[in-house]
């Protein structure tokens, strides 16, 4: 008999997508790296402990359509393979300088042997690629695996152009069908991000649910019965619940979330600033700014007097956390389910992937030992969504309002002044794209389909970095000051990638040109390589 609450612990796994063919390093791609090693993998070797424990229950992973291009780049993977072998090459060299020092020696030991396992599980259990182990994991029932759209743009912001979101959510159904065999059924939104009739627009490519921000179930019309502990149905049909906050705030709040605590370690103390650039490498530098390693010696503490970091004790308290978090959650379902006129009490528990392992070191292991507690209730069970969205014990419909789980609720991040050059720009290159495919038809319906191979690769380029310059990514650097620079550098180039592979198109149209330079095309093609098959989309 099922427990009759149910914890949905969702994590959305997303990344811009960054590849630079042309460099043996490259800062940006270490994001990448650092989401393989300290979330991707960690998460991969957790469930297989639960698969080999016999430990129930399902954790439900929604994978970017822009990651999943990543994840399945052979360029990417072999330089992964790579970079965890330099890791591994750095802390041999930092357990030599460590000799003499007990307390860094030890927590240098305990990377060792973390890096140790790491290429094991990626070299040997895993043979180099991820998506395999994901799929096998989902077989047996410790994953269920969902989408999000496309290059993850803030739809809200594109309501105004329908066919540009369709395209994004029909790469999104193609490579998900690429990467995992089937089409997917549940879809995380970028940034939660939701306007009035968008559930239409999903239906049309076979989606059956997703997730809102708690107001954007709360204040939708009818307020739902059993407010964002059940699924509500929408006009178009499908299903969707919002995140319910307590649990939100017990690893997102930064004064009382369990990452802060003092025993934990500190992300923002990585030995590449300690080290001159003669140790590290050139592999840790990109110009004279130093790459981060991964080997971060300290906890939080609360002070700019950093303590040595404890891996042990940070392993028992999060043992406390875990049953903490899962006795909070019992403690809910227990104080509603006299209310639920006999139905389940569904939590819904969001989170982003990388969350865990990169910015909270210690969050996979809470994840196990979250499971764990959570098999020995009689309260609550880690449940796959599966199991709950296809339904809803409120018979009513009712319509979501416009929201985000961005600052304020709604669409600050992604729409404000510091950013609103950017849509502008969009419709530009789509009024390009437009009026170069008005002329690619026009020259086939008159038989002239010399060229027309050539011309349909434009096209497809055009659109690829068309969706990449959608990127909520971008809007969302520029707004948090965060590799703000960065952010403009790939809006800028993409929108300057269309412009050039527009003139260059429609100058050799009109020419009639048998041979047209196709440098730029080529070097696009291989270095934005996202959804190879687009063309068969457009």
């Amino acid at each position: 008999m099922s427990a009759p609450g149910k914890i949905h612990l969702l994590l959305h796994a997303h990344l811009p997508f960054v590849r630079e063919p042309e460099y043996d390093r490259f800062l940006e791609e270490n994001w990448f790296f650092e989401a393989m090693a300290e979330t991707y993998l960690p998460l991969i070797q957790m469930l297989r402990r639960l698969q080999e424990k016999g430990v129930p229950g399902t954790l439900n992973l929604s994978v970017s359509s822009a990651l999943l291009a990543m994840l399945t780049d052979s360029l990417l993977l072999e330089k992964f393979t790579r970079h965890l072998h330099m890791q591994m090459e750095l802390i041999e060299k930092e357990r030599e300088r460590a000799r003499g020092n007990d307390d860094i020696a030890t927590v240098v030991d305990f990377y060792y042997r973390r890096q140790v396992a790491l290429i094991d599980t990626w070299e040997r259990d895993c043979g180099c690629e991820i998506v395999p182990a994901l799929k096998q994991l989902e077989e047996c029932g410790k994953l269920n695996l969902l989408t999000c759209v496309g290059t993850h743009p803030f739809l809200p912001a594109y309501q105004s152009d329908v066919q540009a979101i369709r395209l994004q959510l029909g790469v999104t159904v193609r490579a998900f069908e690429e990467a995992f065999g089937r089409r997917p059924s549940g879809l995380w939104l970028p940034e939660c991000g939701y306007f009035e009739g968008l559930d239409r627009l999903l239906a049309e490519f076979g989606f059956k649910y997703f997730f809102l921000e708690t107001h954007g179930v709360l204040l939708a019309k009818p307020a739902p019965k059993y407010g964002v502990f059940a699924p509500i149905k929408t006009p178009a049909g499908l299903y969707c619940m919002g995140r319910e906050q307590a649990s939100s705030m017990e690893v997102w709040s930064r004064k009382t979330g369990y990452p802060g605590h003092p025993e934990y370690r500190e992300f923002f103390k990585d030995i590449a600033s300690e080290r001159d650039r003669s140790y590290l490498g050139d592999y840790f530098m990109a110009g004279d700014t130093p790459i981060e390693t991964g080997l971060k010696y300290y906890r939080i503490t609360g002070s700019e007097d950093k303590q040595i970091y404890r891996p042990w004790n940070a392993m028992r308290l999060v043992e406390d956390h875990a049953r903490l978090f899962v006795a909070n959650r019992e403690a809910t379902v227990t104080e509603l389910l006299p209310n639920m006129e006999g139905n389940k009490v569904s939590i819904l528990c969001p989170y982003d992937a990388e969350l865990f392992g990169h910015w909270w070191f210690e969050g996979p292991l809470f994840i196990e030992k979250m499971f764990e507690r959570a098999a020995a209730s009689n309260t609550v069970e880690m449940a796959s969504l599966e199991t709950t969205m296809y339904s809803s014990c409120d018979e009513a419909v009712h319509s979501p309002i416009f929201s985000s789980w961005g600052e304020g609720g709604f669409g600050e991040v992604w729409m404000n002044d510091e950013v609103s050059h950017a849509y502008p720009l969009f419709f530009r290159m789509r009024g390009m794209m437009e009026e170069f495919r008005r002329a690619l038809v026009a020259r086939e319906k008159k038989g002239k389909t010399a060229q027309t191979r050539l011309y349909r690769r434009y096209y497809a380029q055009m659109a690829r970095e068309l969706l990449l310059f959608q990127a909520s990514d971008w809007a969302f650097m520029i707004h948090n000051k965060s590799a703000a620079d960065y952010a403009r550098f790939r809006e800028n180039t993409h929108y300057r990638n269309v412009c050039a592979l527009y003139a260059a198109a429609m100058t050799g149209l009109a020419m009639g040109r048998k041979k047209t330079d196709t440098s730029l095309l080529n070097k696009l093609e291989n270095q934005d390589n996202i959804f190879p098959w687009i063309g068969e989309l457009l």
